[in-house]
């Protein structure tokens, strides 16, 4: 094998073969031996072994001529007589890595793309802009402020080369309808928080409730005991179970983490607690995911949810 930074020499005298084992008794191996005469050797050695080499034959029956360089050294000595070429070369690799650190292009993807456009304020306002540094702190920042969208469940800001991708996916619920009469629980779940500005409560916080089930009424009841109809203005949060399985052909860190985003996603909502078991099962593996997620609901909160 030629040496990654080499030379290649050629040695002339009786019996070449005797002066390959003095260099090797030397410590100095030869590669790419070719016998270019019946008393002419052409080899390789390493570049730093040349000095040493000329040393040995100083005052001996060889002829020791460096012929040509091999390997980098070539290429070295190639870009010192084209300067121009050297500089060139390494001014775009100093641009290529720069432009690296830099963000020039922002894309939205995902189910909740709709909010592209707040989604760049806000990466704006976490200083992330086309033609700005990135800075994984920044996107980190960010995360958490596209996270507070209405709706959104999952988000991530990723970069790959110079264009910051934000992905951003919503709950399949449908919000509550404008001008409802009341407030309907979407889930079974946990009453987590109740909120009631106009309506009558029908649920504590701390109580389980069935999906369908009115969390505030579309009424008042008035000091004599009268029913008032009026469109009720609330918000509840509860906490739902979701359970799902997922199968895999290898039980894995990868595997158990997959089936957890993918349950998340599944489930809607803000997840507030998630575990997995494994079990085998006819030469597979099922993963049981278990998660809670916090559902937000609101009626007559223009937006709210």
């Amino acid at each position: 094998m030629t040496p990654l930074f080499g030379v290649r020499m050629e040695l002339a005298g009786a019996a070449p073969l005797r002066a390959l084992e003095k260099l090797a008794a030397a410590g100095i191996r030869v590669r790419d031996v070719r016998k270019t005469g019946p008393a002419r050797l052409n080899f390789c050695v390493k570049s730093k072994e040349t000095e040493k080499i000329f040393a040995i034959f100083a005052r001996s029956c060889y002829t020791v001529t460096r012929k040509e360089s091999v390997g980098l050294t070539r290429a070295a000595a190639f870009l010192r007589r084209r300067p121009g070429i050297l500089a060139g070369a390494l001014a775009a690799l100093a641009l290529a890595a720069a432009g690296d650190l830099f963000v020039l292009r922002v894309r939205v993807v995902g189910s909740a793309s709709r909010y592209a456009a707040r989604a760049e304020e806000i990466l704006a306002e976490a200083g992330l802009s086309p033609f700005s540094l990135y800075r994984a702190e920044a996107a980190d920042a960010a995360e958490a402020a596209l996270l507070s969208l209405p709706g959104v469940v999952f988000a991530s800001v990723g970069k790959a080369g110079c264009v910051l991708t934000v992905t951003l996916e919503e709950s399949a619920e449908a919000p509550a309808p404008a001008q409802a009469s009341a407030l309907v629980a979407p889930r079974a779940g946990v009453v987590e928080e109740l909120t009631v500005l106009r309506g009558t409560p029908l649920a504590a916080e701390g109580e389980s409730v069935a999906a369908g089930r009115e969390l505030v009424g579309g009424y008042f009841v008035t000091e004599e005991g009268e029913r008032r109809p009026t469109p009720a203005v609330a918000r509840c949060s509860l906490l739902c179970g979701y359970e799902a399985e997922f199968v895999g052909a290898a039980d894995s860190e990868q595997f158990r983490a997959r089936s957890v985003a993918a349950a998340r996603l599944r489930a809607g909502g803000e997840l507030v607690s998630a575990s997995c078991t494994v079990r085998e099962r006819a030469g597979s593996y099922v993963c049981a995911v278990s998660l809670v997620v916090r559902v937000r609901v609101a009626v007559n909160l223009g937006g709210s949810g």
